[in-house]
């Protein structure tokens, strides 16, 4: 953990010089995220998940034109095994400034480090694509989520994946005062998914937040033969069907001191179906800084 902690200090700061001598073109950030995730937890024989603190820095740099590129190890902070369980890199392009349109095209690669208190994945990968329409009062916004990976839990080994769509409206209300801004933007959205794997992808938080997951996720079977209630055999259905999830009642607020940025969210699931899941939530508390 020492030597993460210290090769992102050594990026944060070979960023920030050499943005200096780019200013107008490049922007270095650093953020630390809070929220939770489901961890694995044996008392006997008994298996239970249990919703654990889970902590992310993360590096960043990104251009003018939305380009960018991010670093970010994932920590939980109990379990069975407390400490890092993903190393996270984002490639794409994020636009949140322009006057129609806010945009997203991202790709995401995940490095396990294969801590047995994380429930089991074999998607590794996602590609985001979205959009949110700002010229109406009531703001559209369509995100799709392509998740993949490679089950080795199953012999022979499998391409794994996942699709997901979020469709809904949201109005943004801000204020601003000298140096200080604030905003803040609820949001109604429709959640759609094959829900085929338990997956840390973006657009399945109330999968990767929710201790209740494995009744919401069709590809999920308990034990392996290696003893842990975290794996799944693989897909053993002959095709995936996407349908809808859950209406979530999401909020989103942002808070703006200088290079300072604080960012509270929620969200609240009302499944669709009888999954047995029942209503849901999750959060998140970001804390931003600009060089």
């Amino acid at each position: 953990m020492k030597n993460i902690l210290g090769s992102l200090l050594i990026l944060a700061f070979s960023v920030h010089v050499n943005a200096q001598d780019n200013e107008k073109k490049w922007q270095p950030y650093a953020e630390l995220n809070f929220t939770t995730i489901p961890t694995i937890n044996t008392s006997g024989t008994d298996t239970i998940f249990q919703n654990t603190l889970s902590i992310t820095p993360s590096i960043g740099i990104r251009n003018q034109n939305g380009f960018g590129v991010v670093y970010a190890p994932s920590f939980i902070t109990g379990g069975q095994n407390s400490g890092i369980f993903m190393h996270t890199v984002t490639v794409g392009f994020e636009q949140y400034d322009k006057k129609k349109f806010d945009f997203i095209a991202d790709y995401n690669h995940s490095f396990f480090t294969g801590n047995t208190s994380i429930p089991f994945t074999p998607i590794s990968n996602e590609i985001i694509l979205g959009a949110t329409y700002k010229k109406l009062w009531l703001m559209p916004k369509l995100y799709t989520s392509l998740g993949f990976g490679t089950n080795k839990e199953v012999s022979p080994s499998s391409t794994a994946y996942d699709i997901y769509f979020a469709a809904g409206v949201s109005h943004s209300f801000g204020w601003e005062n000298d140096n200080l801004s604030f905003n803040i933007t609820p949001s109604v959205i429709l959640n759609a998914g094959t829900n085929e794997y338990f997956s840390f992808l973006g657009l399945s938080k109330y999968i990767s937040h929710n201790k209740k997951f494995n009744k919401i996720v069709k590809n999920y079977h308990g034990k392996n033969n290696r003893g842990n209630p975290n794996s799944q055999p693989g897909n053993t259905s002959t095709a995936q069907h996407l349908s809808i999830s859950n209406l979530e009642l999401n909020l989103e607020s942002s808070l703006e001191m200088g290079s300072f940025t604080l960012r509270p969210s929620g969200s609240l699931f009302f499944p669709t179906s009888s999954s047995g899941s029942g209503i849901d939530g999750y959060w998140e508390l970001t804390v931003a800084y600009n060089f």
